[in-house]
Order: C-alpha cells, then sequence, then structure tokens
C-alpha cells in the first residue's frame, strides 16, 4: 500500500505539472492571440494611412500639374508685359533727353537770333 500511496503522490505530483504546464500553455497562446490581433490591427492601420497618404499625394500631383500649365500659360503673357516694360523705360529715357535737348534748342537759337538781330536783355 505504501507503494500505492508512492505511486499515488507519483501521480498527483504529475498531474499537478502538467495541469501547470497546460495552464501556462493556455496563457501563452491566449498572449500570443492578442499579440497577434494587435498587431494585425497595426498593420490595418498603417495600411489606411498609406492609401490615405496615396490619394493624398494623387491630389496634388494633379493640381501641381494644373499650376505647372496654367504657369506655360502665363509665361508668354508675363515676357510680353516685361517687354512693355522695357519699352516704357527706354521712351521715358528718351522722351528726357530730348525735352533736355529740346530747351538747348531753344535757348540756343535765342541765342543766335539775340545776337544775330544784336538785342540786348536787360534783367533786373
Amino acid at each position: 500500500m505504501v507503494a500505492d500511496h508512492e505511486t499515488n503522490a507519483v501521480l498527483l505530483s504529475m498531474a499537478e505539472k502538467i495541469g501547470r504546464l497546460t495552464a501556462s500553455l493556455e496563457a501563452h497562446t491566449s498572449q500570443w492571440r492578442q499579440q497577434d490581433e494587435k498587431a494585425s490591427q497595426g498593420r490595418r492601420d498603417t495600411h489606411q494611412k498609406i492609401d490615405a497618404m496615396r490619394a493624398e499625394m494623387q491630389k496634388l500631383d494633379g493640381q501641381l500639374t494644373t499650376a505647372i500649365k496654367d504657369i506655360a500659360d502665363m509665361k508668354p503673357t508675363v515676357q510680353t508685359v516685361k517687354n512693355a516694360e522695357q519699352q516704357v523705360a527706354g521712351a521715358t529715357w528718351m522722351s528726357k533727353w530730348l525735352y533736355r535737348a529740346a530747351i538747348l534748342a531753344t535757348g540756343g537759337a535765342a541765342w543766335v537770333v539775340l545776337k544775330y538781330l544784336n538785342i540786348t536783355v536787360a534783367l533786373k
């Protein structure tokens, strides 16, 4: 009976160890399942963010393409305006010099007339 009692004690100890091992294995399995679910959710969230970013990039690409086309369309107009500004600047410069030349020519002509007719002007 001692042998039966010893055998029962060993079997009870083994059953206890198997029970703890089973519980530990179930806990690890549950933990792995939770981690896998969290990882799956994280990957799903990451893919959604990437898809949203891709959509935003496509939208920006369309806007950039339109802006480049608009700028290209405006380029001849801008060049025409720049040319007109340069012409105005040149005309302004030329008109100033023509005005000065006209004053000098008028003064010179008046001096020649006064000298030719021998007219003296007294300034008070």
